[in-house]
């Protein structure tokens, strides 16, 4: 999360909610990948790189009712609640509507602080926004879970319960946050399905995810066709990489390339330019073998976080020679927008726009001022 309009460094934020009990059964604690050690391990590392007395610390905080509400509905909200008497299991997904209920599967587990998690996972997101936009801290990091970005408007999936990055992005436009526009960056290496259903008609905010796709990859979304609908067509970006092994050259480049240059080209009153889906697919289709020097996917997700934090900071993640970066034009094509000023269209101050990106993945630092960093 940051404020796209700060030209000056300021105090980062943190929130870190390690009373986050949100437990798998028993029979699956050893083995599930979303569990208490995978946001405690990051924030060791932090820890041990030093970085923790840099930061400014955000106190956790729930989510209201209202602000789930501006992106959830009412039904979602209360089968959220009811976990809370619930017993601890595995299940599939969850949806609302005339087929609403708990499907097969083991894709979902909750217990009695379930609820509670995710809203405090929630709050936290919407408590760094709220210091974003009172000049408290130029940018945050919300080291949270249970994650969010499968979470749609009535449907709980992926180990998702709320969408917080959604939430967050509601408050920031709400008349108490003022802000005209939002960009949403995920670079999770699953698309943020719940994320784009929730935007994909809303043309205050532009979503843009890079991804792996293909070959049944969950959750099977984000074809570069995808686009966003209504108002919004053209405010939904798809980089759907076809490959594994994708790191940071690949990314860096995707920014330079494509978030950049279409950020500042759509100014929240203009029309939005209808040639991305098509760039989009043909640039990530060209990546058809991952850079040598891309290394990024062989280091610990705690380690890439702590190269987050070195970056946010203007300190960089390491070196990363110029020969390992992939051309930064689409194929057959020119660089989209202008390259006039760091602020421009979607990146400008004058509407307050701020970023707020997603993912478990490592953050970067694109050029041209934009500050990415994750949430969980």
């Amino acid at each position: 999360l940051c404020s796209c309009s700060s030209r000056h460094f300021m105090a980062i934020g943190l929130v870190y909610d390690g009373h986050a009990q949100h437990f798998p059964p028993a029979s699956a604690r050893a083995t599930h990948i979303e569990t208490p050690e995978r946001v405690s391990v990051i924030y060791r590392a932090l820890g041990k790189a030093r970085l923790l007395d840099r930061l400014t610390r955000v106190a956790p905080r729930e989510a209201t009712r209202a602000e789930a509400e501006a992106v959830h509905t009412a039904e979602h909200l209360d089968a959220l609640e009811a976990l809370a008497d619930a017993e601890p299991s595995l299940r599939g997904a969850w949806r609302g509507g005339a087929g609403g209920g708990w499907s097969l599967g083991r894709d979902m587990f909750h217990d009695a602080q379930t609820a509670c998690a995710a809203r405090r996972a929630a709050g936290g997101v919407v408590a760094l926004t709220e210091g974003v936009l009172r000049g408290e801290i130029s940018s945050g990091f919300a080291l949270v879970r249970p994650p969010g970005h499968h979470a749609c408007e009535d449907r709980m999936a992926g180990f998702c319960f709320l969408n917080s990055v959604a939430v967050a992005a509601r408050a920031a436009l709400s008349p108490r946050g003022g802000l005209r526009r939002v960009l949403v960056v995920d670079w999770d290496v699953h698309h943020g399905d719940g994320t784009q259903a929730i935007f994909e008609e809303d043309p205050a905010v532009l979503f843009f995810s890079l991804h792996r796709f293909g070959r049944g990859f969950f959750p099977g979304t984000g074809a570069a066709s995808c686009v966003g609908g209504g108002a919004a067509a053209g405010r939904t970006v798809n980089v759907p990489f076809r490959r594994e092994g994708m790191g940071d050259a690949e990314y860096l480049a995707a920014f330079d390339a494509l978030l950049l240059p279409i950020a500042r080209a759509l100014p929240s009153s203009s029309s939005p330019p209808r040639a991305h889906p098509r760039l989009a697919r043909d640039w990530a289709e060209s990546r058809r073998e991952p850079s040598i020097r891309s290394s990024s996917s062989s280091r610990p997700a705690s380690t890439r976080r702590a190269a987050t934090w070195r970056t946010s900071r203007g300190a960089g993640a390491g070196p990363l020679p110029d020969s390992s970066l992939p051309p930064s034009s689409p194929p057959g094509g020119r660089r989209q927008g202008g390259r006039d000023g760091p602020h421009r269209g979607w990146l400008r101050g004058d509407g307050g726009a701020v970023a707020v990106a997603g993912g478990w993945a490592g953050g970067l630092r694109a050029r041209g001022g934009l500050q990415a960093l994750p949430r969980c």
